[in-house]
C-alpha cells in the first residue's frame, strides 16, 4: 500500500499542473477544501471496523506504524523524518518501535575481540 500511495504522490507532484496546486488540499472534499481531522478519524474507525480490527486505530497511530514499518524495511532515519515532517531525529525516533527481534539482531552484531559482547 505504501509503495502504491508513494508512486501515486510521486506521479501528482510530476504533474506540470500540481504545482498551482501547491497550497490546495491534498484531499478536496469540495473545491479548495480541506477533509477535516473529524472525517479522516470517522473513515479510519469505518475501515477498522469493516476488517474486524479490534485496536484502537488512529492517525497518530498509523504514522507510529508507517515511521515503524519503513525502519523495519531499513528506511534511513533521515528520510523517515523528512516523510514525517520532522525536525529532529529525535522526535523521528519516538514514533519508531523496534521489534525485540530487530533488537537481537542488533546485539548479534555487536562483538568484542571475536565473541559476543554480553557473553
Amino acid at each position: 500500500m505504501v509503495d502504491k500511495l508513494y508512486d501515486v504522490l510521486t506521479d501528482y507532484l510530476k504533474n506540470h499542473e500540481s504545482s498551482r496546486k501547491k497550497n490546495a488540499p491534498l484531499f478536496p472534499i469540495q473545491s479548495g477544501t480541506a477533509i477535516s481531522n473529524d472525517r479522516v478519524l470517522k473513515m479510519i474507525k469505518e475501515y477498522s471496523f469493516k476488517a474486524d480490527i479490534k485496536e484502537r486505530i488512529t492517525p497518530h497511530v498509523l504514522r507510529h506504524s508507517f515511521a515503524t514499518e519503513m525502519y523495519h524495511k531499513g528506511v534511513p532515519l533521515s528520510a523517515i523524518q523528512a516523510m514525517l515532517g520532522h525536525c529532529t531525529n529525535a522526535e523521528t525516533a519516538i514514533y519508531i518501535h523496534v521489534s525485540a527481534q530487530l533488537q537481537k539482531q542488533a546485539l548479534e552484531q555487536i562483538t568484542i575481540e571475536g565473541r559476543l559482547s554480553w557473553q
